[in-house]
C-alpha cells in the first residue's frame, strides 16, 4: 500500500499539464520505487527540490510545492518524519464538458486507479491518506467525484448537471 501511494503521486505529477521540475526518467521511477519506510525528507528534497513553504505543528510537518497552476502538499509526522499523506490540486485553465460515455466505463469493484488516470486524465484536486484516494475532476457544469479504498474504485458521484 506504501508503494502505491507514491506511485499515484509520481503518476500525478507526471500526468499534470504544469509539473514540477523533475527528470521524468530517472528521477521519477525514483520516486515510484519509493515506500512509506524508504521515503525520506531528503530524498524527496532531492526529486522535487526544497519545499516553497513548510509549515510546523506539534505532531505533523507540511511540505508546500507550488508551480504554476499545480499544488502539492505533502504531511510528514514529526516525530517519526514518515510520510503520511499528500495533497494534489492542479487548476485547469478552460473546463471541458462532461462525457456521458465515462459512467459506461467506470466499475466500481474493478476500475483501478490507474484506468481512471488513463481514462480521465490529471483529476483537478486529489487526496491520499492512508488506503483512502479519493479525486475530484471538475467539468464545465459538473465534478466527478471518486473514491478508491487501496486502490479500487468504491463509488463515483457527479455532482451538478452534466452538459449536453
Amino acid at each position: 500500500m506504501k508503494k502505491i501511494l507514491f506511485l499515484f503521486f509520481a503518476l500525478s505529477l507526471f500526468t499534470a499539464q504544469h509539473t514540477f521540475a523533475i527528470d521524468k526518467s530517472g528521477n521519477l521511477l525514483s520516486l515510484i520505487n519509493l515506500s512509506r519506510e524508504t521515503a525520506t525528507q531528503e530524498k524527496i528534497t532531492a526529486l522535487l527540490g526544497q519545499p516553497m513553504k513548510i509549515e510546523e505543528h506539534k505532531k505533523r510537518v507540511w511540505w508546500h510545492y507550488s508551480k504554476g497552476n499545480t499544488d502539492l502538499v505533502i504531511c510528514w509526522n514529526k516525530n517519526s518524519d514518515v510520510f503520511e499523506n499528500f495533497s494534489f490540486t492542479c487548476k485547469p485553465g478552460q473546463k471541458c464538458a462532461f462525457d456521458n460515455g465515462i459512467p459506461g466505463k467506470l466499475k466500481s469493484g474493478s476500475t483501478d486507479i490507474l484506468q481512471a488516470l488513463a481514462l480521465l486524465g490529471t483529476p483537478a484536486d486529489m487526496k491520499i491518506k492512508g488506503a483512502t484516494q479519493e479525486m475530484h475532476y471538475a467539468y464545465a457544469n459538473s465534478v466527478l467525484r471518486l473514491f478508491f479504498r487501496n486502490r479500487i474504485l468504491v463509488d463515483y458521484t457527479l455532482l451538478g448537471t452534466p452538459s449536453k
